[in-house]
Order: structure tokens, then C-alpha cells, then sequence
């Protein structure tokens, strides 16, 4: 349903509430009603461009580690590690698609990536902040939000939070802002049903506007600590469904910041081939089963499993072929993994399983299982049939141990397999 639609809706539900007008009474509370909406309005894109702001720090950081820094002599390039992200404005165009917010990432004062158009559509990069804007955040080190920027020739609310290196050092800003005229036309649709409200009985209109109030304010909070989560790396957290069910502008918030926290999700943790967890996601899960078991005292197991001869089936069959073999085998051993842990794409035709709570005879036996189904699979390509098998390296993890050293046990192990014919486990 669009915003149009729900505006109408509310418009008329308050309509139909007038029942006896009290003009002085009335305009006392529009006016009243007037600059509380607009605070608390202004209040609710504090949040949401503090919380966009912190999304984007928190995006570059989870996709590209490392610090921000310039590099060149005539011409700069800019860096985040040792991605370049020169001209890439793809996160920052993703995002405001996503939630209608512009973002700018500046380096020291100078606008490097920005979503923000001229009048001739180039992006105004290579411009400098406002002197105040500045004095503000860039050398007090504070965040800061603005009613009234200018920018561009446009005024726009705007916030503005230091852009900081692992070091601790401001090496630039992150700014998330929206135009005052959607801000400001979003105040005059939320005060004209309160001018129609103003007009009702008081003692009906108290009752209803305080419950109202309360929802909206109790929905605003789910989704302020919704974003707050996400926005501190816990992509599996749920919106309560209260806020989806609203049909209004939150619950458009709410899908538009789930949409948000997914995508996110698959871009950092999900390779896009096999739709398996990625290399990422592996090596954060591995470190905190390690934690569990330092605390717990349980065992696991850690294998890496590769596909025999994989080379030679694009060399046959064309490399498409290999993709298909790739998802048909990531499919295996998805479901294989329900209930035992997960599996992860390690890299190319190689395979990380973590078998939770198991010990080595126990994950051995399971591997054995998922072997022969990879043994008697067959993958069908423009005619012809595919076989593969896949050999297995094994190590045993438990209190203390190393994730790294268990890692180099079971690729050791790879290897030995790989070397004494394939097609087999080695634990």
C-alpha cells in the first residue's frame, strides 16, 4: 500500500473522531501540537541518520578491514586497507536507495564518495565541508546534527560523526542527511490530523492521543534498538512484529531497515555461487565455537573437504558446467550439515564443515555418510552425466586448542588424502 493510500487512511480515521469544535481550546493545542510533532520529528531523523551514519562505518569496516588513507603523488587515491575504493560509490548508492538518506564519506574536509548530485547530475566530489561543520566534528571530535545545512545550493538536515582509523586518529567524517523540504512536508502531514483532533471532545481526544502516542513511541524504540544491534555487527536480530503489522510509515521503516540488515547479511556472510556461509562468516563462527569450548569443555571437529580432480571437469565440460557441479555438491552438503553445524566455501572447490559437539570417531562416521552421497551423486550437463568424489581432511578440536593449528591438521590431512589416491577420509 503507498504512503498516499495509508496518509488517506489516517486522514479520515481522525476526521471521523471531530465531534465538537472548541476553537480557542483547539488552537492552543494546534499550536502546541505543532512544535511537539516538529521535535519529535526532528528527533526521529536524529536517529535515523545517526543510525544510517553508523551503518555505513560499520559496512566498510565488516567489508574492508583495515584504515582509511590517501595514496599517490599528482593524483590521490583512496583507500580503506587494501581495497580501493576510488569512484566506488556502490555502498553508499546501495544505502540510500534503501532508506532515502544521502551519505558522504569525507577525508579530512574534502568530500571523497557523496550520493549527492548538481544540477547537471555529477556527483560533488572533490568539495569541501562548511567551516562550521568543521570546527564542529572534524576538530572537536564530537558528532554533531544540523537542522539547516546548506549544501549544494539545498538545505538539509544533516549529521555528521568523526571517520576514525584503528588508531583512534579522525581522519575524516561521515555525513547521512535528507532535504528539509521532505522533512518539513513530513511535519505538515502529521500536524493537519492533529488540527482535525484538536476539534473533539478533549477527554476523548486525551485518551486516544495518549495511546496513540504511546504505540508510536513504543514501535519508534523497537526500531531505534533494531538499528542499534545491527549497527554493532548482530545481523540475526529479529523486529518485533508489532512495528511490521502497523501499516504506516514505521512499519515501512521496519521492512526497509529488515531489507537492510539482509542484504547486509548476505553481502558480508553468504557466497553468492553456492549460497553456502562464505570464508568470513567460517572464520568468525570457528573462533567463537573455540570460545564455547574453552567454556564448556566440548569437543568439535573441523574438516576441509575438496573436490577430486575438479580441474579437469572445466577443462571437459566448460566452467559452466563446474558452476553447476559447484551448487549441485554445495546442496549435498547443506542438507548433510542441518542439525551438526554448518559448512562454509573455503575457496574454489574446497569445503569447511564444523561438526559441533561431536568427537572425531562420531564426525568421521558423518563424513563417511556424506562421502558415499557424493559417491553415487550425479550431476546431468547438456546431455552428459557428471561423477565426482571428494576427499576429506579431519582434526579433532577441544579446550585451548588452536583454530589455526586445527586448520593447517585438517588441510595437512587434505593433502595426505589427496596424495594417497583421493576419494577417501583422512583423520
Amino acid at each position: 500500500m503507498s504512503s498516499a493510500r495509508k496518509n488517506g487512511h489516517l486522514y479520515r480515521s481522525l476526521q471521523s473522531m471531530s465531534v465538537i469544535p472548541l476553537l480557542v481550546l483547539a488552537l492552543i493545542i494546534t499550536v502546541f501540537s505543532y512544535y511537539a510533532v516538529k521535535q519529535a520529528m526532528h528527533t526521529e531523523v536524529h536517529i535515523e541518520l545517526r543510525n544510517t551514519a553508523e551503518n555505513v562505518m560499520m559496512m566498510y569496516d565488516l567489508l574492508y578491514p583495515g584504515d582509511y588513507y590517501l595514496e599517490g603523488t599528482n593524483s590521490y587515491d583512496f583507500y580503506k586497507g587494501t581495497q580501493n575504493l576510488t569512484d566506488d560509490h556502490s555502498i553508499v548508492d546501495r544505502l540510500k536507495a534503501d532508506t532515502q538518506t544521502d551519505v558522504t564519506i569525507f577525508y579530512q574536509d574534502t568530500r571523497i564518495l557523496t550520493t549527492i548530485c548538481n544540477t547537471e547530475g555529477r556527483r560533488i566530489t572533490g568539495t569541501g565541508a562548511g567551516a562550521l561543520v568543521i570546527q564542529d566534528v572534524l576538530f572537536s571530535g564530537q558528532p554533531h546534527f544540523y537542522t539547516n545545512t546548506e549544501i549544494n545550493g539545498q538545505q538539509y538536515f544533516a549529521y555528521y560523526t568523526p571517520l576514525r582509523n584503528s588508531d583512534g586518529s579522525i581522519v575524516g567524517m561521515i555525513y547521512a542527511g535528507k532535504p528539509c523540504t521532505e522533512v518539513n512536508a513530513a511535519v505538515r502531514r502529521a500536524v493537519l490530523p492533529i488540527i482535525l483532533i484538536a476539534i473533539c471532545s478533549m477527554a476523548v481526544v486525551s485518551l486516544i492521543s495518549s495511546s496513540y502516542t504511546r504505540k508510536l513511541t513504543n514501535a519508534l524504540q523497537k526500531i531505534r534498538t533494531f538499528l542499534s544491534k545491527v549497527s554493532t555487527g548482530n545481523l540475526w536480530e529479529e523486529l518485533d512484529f508489532d512495528v511490521l503489522r502497523r501499516n504506516d510509515e514505521l512499519s515501512e521503516m521496519g521492512y526497509s531497515a529488515l531489507y537492510m540488515q539482509r542484504s547486509l547479511r548476505n553481502l558480508v556472510e553468504q557466497d553468492t555461487l553456492t549460497e553456502l556461509n562464505n570464508r568470513r562468516f567460517a572464520d568468525k563462527h570457528l573462533k567463537q565455537t573455540q570460545m564455547n569450548a574453552n567454556t564448556y569443555g566440548n569437543h568439535f571437529v573441523v574438516a576441509i573437504g575438496d573436490i577430486d580432480l575438479f580441474k579437469s571437469v572445466n577443462d571437459t565440460y566448460g566452467h559452466d558446467c563446474g558452476d553447476v557441479v559447484l551448487k549441485r555438491v554445495a546442496a549435498v552438503l547443506k542438507n548433510h550439515m542441518i542439525g551438526k553445524g554448518f559448512v562454509a566455501r573455503w575457496g574454489g572447490e574446497e569445503f569447511l564443515f564444523l561438526y559441533d559437539n561431536l568427537e572425531l570417531g562420531a564426525a568421521r562416521a558423518e563424513t563417511e555418510k556424506l562421502l558415499q552421497e557424493i559417491r553415487s551423486m550425479a550431476v546431468d550437463y547438456e546431455g552428459q552425466t557428471v561423477r565426482i568424489t571428494m576427499t576429506f581432511g579431519l582434526a579433532e578440536g577441544g579446550v585451548n586448542t588452536s583454530i589455526r593449528t586445527l586448520l593447517q591438521t585438517a588441510d595437512a590431512k587434505l593433502y595426505e588424502g589427496k596424495e594417497s589416491g583421493r576419494n577417501r577420509i583422512i583423520s
